[in-house]
């Protein structure tokens, strides 16, 4: 009951503590994203953080599903109920809690794009393409008044300045951000930004899963399926920073696997392989689902057959 107890304590607290960081961290990002030099910005948006906190929910619970195995691993205790606790806790998160929140996604704005803006200032140099722009008075029309030095002789003549009259402003070049100077200043590495575009782009297939019903979920949801059987890693070796490091490195690999599959980036023979399987059955990617079964079923075997083992060489000793 003990263990059980406290299963459900680090699930919740986790829970809420995850997703308030990741919300957190999200408005923070689309504060930037909105930002402009120059101008007045709010520290604290409430919509921002209320989309954050339904887009990081289940990151949230893909990461508390790891942590748990971990601290199994740390305290590996009455292993029957830990089992249990975990099981129950991670169905509640596939089949209840990260559905329930992507229909909400839905529901709620969570474009991105919303949280741009075409706005900019006066009395600042931004450097952009092929020189530099200062913008002396922005209209009520949004276009500006200023100059643009060709710094590069893209115009004509290095170094001329150009006089600009009632222009027009794109702030593309600026994208995701709304001001270029924040973008040279603040753009995140790769170690960042492909990580999220990683997530961004398996939450885009998990909300369009959840839309077609029940079955196209419970199809996709076989990530979990997978992601629940490093359970058995725990019995992998005696070394428990092996086991951790394991876990962590094989729980990023099936993510990524799924990743590669939905972005069509998997070899042909087994794209080819499974459109013939969807072909037959009439599911939509089955090769991907197939693949996280196998995935669970091999874990499966390899933790009863470790389990055994150890169970084995303990009673030796």
């Amino acid at each position: 009951m003990k263990r059980a107890l406290y299963f459900a304590v680090i699930y919740l607290s986790a829970l809420i503590l995850g997703t308030l960081i990741f919300a957190t961290l999200f408005m923070f990002s689309n504060n930037l994203n909105m930002f402009v030099t120059g101008l007045p910005s709010s520290f604290f948006s409430l919509h921002h953080f209320m989309n954050g906190i339904f887009l990081s929910i289940p990151l949230a619970c893909i990461v508390i599903q790891i942590l748990l195995i971990l601290y199994v691993i740390r305290h590996p205790r009455n292993q029957l109920v830990s089992m249990l606790m975990y099981i129950i806790f991670s169905m509640l998160s596939w089949l209840l809690i990260i559905p329930a929140d992507l229909k909400l996604i839905n529901r709620y704005e969570s474009d991105l794009e919303h949280s741009r803006t075409e706005s900019t200032s006066a009395g600042i140099f931004r450097k952009e393409g092929n020189g530099i722009y200062y913008f002396s008075r922005v209209n009520d029309d949004k276009s500006v008044d200023g100059l643009f030095l060709d710094t590069t002789g893209f115009l004509g003549q290095e170094g001329a300045a150009i006089p600009l009259f009632n222009a027009k402003v794109s702030n593309e070049s600026a994208y995701p951000y709304s001001d270029i100077i924040i973008k040279n200043s603040l753009q995140p590495s790769q170690l960042v930004t492909y990580p999220l575009s990683v997530y961004h782009a398996l939450l885009t297939v998990a909300i369009h899963n959840v839309s077609e019903g029940f079955f196209p979920w419970i199809s996709f949801a076989a990530i979990g399926l997978a992601l629940m059987s490093l359970y058995a890693l725990q019995f992998a070796s005696s070394w428990k920073l092996a086991n951790v490091t394991c876990t962590v490195f094989c729980a990023m690999g099936i993510l990524f696997l799924n990743y590669l599959y939905y972005m069509n980036i998997f070899p042909s023979i087994l794209i080819e392989l499974g459109s013939k399987l969807s072909s037959l059955t009439g599911a939509k990617d089955p090769m991907i689902h197939l693949v996280n079964i196998i995935i669970f079923l091999l874990m499966l075997g390899f933790g009863i057959f470790m389990a055994i083992y150890r169970n084995n060489q303990e009673n030796k000793e």
